[in-house]
């Protein structure tokens, strides 16, 4: 995933929360939000191109101070409503011209719209639609239309199940419908889609598929082509020391197959938070500014790019496609060059796959061995099985039914054949299947088979649970091995005074 901070030339905005960031032509505009002690009424942009900032001096009755108010933009003109100032719920509108820097407080006619905070208004057409919101007593699930042409607030019927009332939710805008989700009922966190659309003004909540995010508030929603990029936000899960922690998760809803993916991790990947914002520019790219931490109030830029994030997923889709098409040819006599036969059955493969997956066949194939010119190998002390399990792992880099016991059989194989990845995944699973009957055996399989890791899991474990495992049939065993009785008595000898000692 592609995550980089670009460095603007001067001094950003103070830190801030539940502020708006708009952008018009080529600039955005951040306005307002909360710094953790005060609303803000500040009016910050940023230019993309040169990355610097400015403080431009407007014209006009400015906003009163305010957080989690809602915006939108149509042409050169940025319309802003409601939020918090610090002390009360607002229902004002007021509208920014780019262009010549003046606030203007239009008068509207129709019912406006109740005060609230974290609601959201999206523009389609020359029509602004209003949804949700909080207003210090409950949440809203209404639609209210603001017409552009006659600055007039609409209350339309709507048809269809209404979703729940909610706030700190998105909605993102494609083409006449408006996609919600998410949010925070008043109770819970969310994590339903719902759809409105424009044109029939009827909800619906469309059947959905892969896993969608967690409940979230306070995240942000991005459409890039025909995809809605979530990011950020709170799910009421995470908290240390009473603070917070919010999400840097993302995840990408395919309007088009309307399944949700999530992107691999990235170590670049900004700090987790919420009621920050996030801003499309040019066709690839999600700039993300502020937000809160659960610690600290935020006042960077991080960019997603998106164009990087698509080349990562169509090499994941390659890669996936790949092995499965190896998987078709593990033991598939389909241009095979080579049979083994284990235990009296036959396992086709490839010389050429073998010998670039592992040095122990390179040489059985390369360095002039009888095997060399075979066309049969007969195979000694293994297991068809087993056998068959290395393949599928050389051919496929997995094992898809791998267990217990199949660690077991590999782990000598993995070995011998100087297969350490396979020999790592031997080991990582029988460690997690340690127990007081069979730690004495596993000991002895990982001394005879050099599985270090495996092997200092079992003394420990068998140090720590000494009077139950000598108890066992399979530690009278280790009188076999001499020398690994010996160490394991020198262990239990020391791990004895030690505690005498302390004592």
């Amino acid at each position: 995933m592609a995550w980089y901070t670009p460095i603007p030339q001067n001094d950003p905005p103070s830190s801030r929360a539940a502020h708006s960031c708009d952008k018009v032509n080529n600039n955005l505009y951040i306005f307002g939000g909360w710094n953790g002690k005060n609303a803000l009424n500040d009016l910050y942009v940023l230019d993309i191109d040169k990355y610097i900032w400015s403080d431009p001096e407007t014209f006009g009755p400015t906003p009163a101070c305010r957080n989690n108010h809602t915006t939108a933009v149509y042409g050169d003109k940025i319309y802003f409503h409601g939020g918090h100032d610090g002390n009360q719920w607002l229902d004002d509108l007021y509208v920014l011209n780019t262009s010549s820097m003046i606030w203007q407080k239009p008068k509207v006619s129709g019912q406006k719209p109740s005060a609230r905070a974290c609601h959201t208004m999206s523009r389609v057409g020359r029509k602004l639609y209003m949804f949700g919101g909080y207003d210090g007593d409950k949440c809203f699930n209404d639609i209210d239309i603001l017409d552009l042409d006659t600055v007039t607030w609409i209350k339309p019927p709507v048809s269809g199940i209404q979703p729940m009332a909610r706030n700190a939710h998105t909605m993102t805008v494609l083409g006449t419908k408006l996609y919600l989700f998410g949010g925070h009922s008043g109770n819970k966190h969310l994590k339903d889609l719902h759809i409105f659309d424009t044109e029939t003004l009827s909800w619906t909540e469309p059947l959905i598929f892969g896993s969608p995010p967690k409940g979230l508030r306070g995240h942000t929603a991005s459409l890039i082509g025909n995809k809605i990029y979530l990011f950020g936000g709170y799910d009421g899960r995470g908290r240390s020391f009473k603070k917070i922690i919010p999400s840097n998760d993302l995840y990408v809803l395919n309007t088009d197959t309307m399944r949700w993916s999530h992107p691999t991790e990235s170590e670049k990947a900004p700090a987790g938070r919420q009621r920050h914002t996030a801003c499309v520019i040019g066709t690839k790219q999600l700039f993300i500014f502020g937000g809160f931490d659960g610690c600290k109030w935020l006042n960077d830029i991080c960019v997603l790019d998106i164009g990087k994030l698509e080349e990562s997923e169509i090499n994941n889709e390659a890669v996936s496609s790949l092995i499965q098409n190896m998987r078709k040819i593990i033991n598939n006599p389909t241009f095979a060059d080579v049979v083994f036969l284990v235990e009296g059955k036959q396992i086709y493969a490839h010389k050429a796959i073998l010998s670039a997956q592992c040095e122990h066949f390179r040489a059985m194939f390369m360095n002039g061995m009888k095997e060399t010119s075979q066309s049969q190998i007969d195979v000694q002390d293994w297991s068809y099985n087993s056998y068959l399990f290395m393949m599928e792992y050389l051919y496929s880099g997995s094992i898809q039914s791998f267990s217990k016991q199949v660690a077991l059989d590999l782990l000598g194989l993995a070995d011998a054949y100087m297969l350490e990845g396979l020999k790592y995944l031997c080991e990582n699973t029988l460690m997690h299947n340690v127990d007081n009957d069979n730690v004495c055996s596993l000991l002895i399989d990982a001394n005879k088979y050099a599985a270090q890791e495996l092997k200092k899991f079992c003394l420990n474990y068998l140090m720590k649970n000494f009077p139950e495992v000598s108890k066992t049939q399979a530690f009278e065993e280790l009188e076999y091995y001499p020398s690994l009785l010996m160490e394991v008595t020198k262990l239990v000898f020391n791990n004895v005074n030690s505690k005498e000692i302390s004592q």
